[in-house]
């Protein structure tokens, strides 16, 4: 049933049938879930299914995609160094395109 589900991209009966029967298959399918949701468009979306499923790089990207960038600035500061470097310049880039200095050199 589960890999039925996974095929016809029902993911929400995939998931809750996988938290009873399959807790490990959870994780992997909501990341499924998020790229589909990509593949559709729906990054807002996606990225409740990233942060889920622990792929928080996927979130990141899909958050700049919708342009949501308070979401961004949430994801990329819960992350350590090593993640979150890369993309405060990106961060900081947006906000002085929209003339916000003081929120650009927060992340410069």
């Amino acid at each position: 049933a589960l890999e039925c589900f996974r095929q016809g991209k029902a993911f929400r009966r995939a998931v809750q049938l996988a938290r009873f029967v399959f807790p490990k298959e959870v994780i992997t399918l909501e990341e499924e879930w998020g790229d589909h949701l990509c593949g559709q468009q729906q990054l807002d979306a996606a990225i409740s299914h990233y942060i889920e499923a622990g792929k928080y790089v996927k979130a990141i990207e899909a958050a700049i995609q919708a342009r949501q960038w308070n979401k961004v600035i949430q994801i990329v500061e819960a992350q350590d160094e090593s993640v979150a470097g890369k993309y405060y310049k990106v961060i900081a880039d947006h906000y002085c395109q929209i003339g916000e200095y003081g929120m650009a050199e927060r992340y410069y």
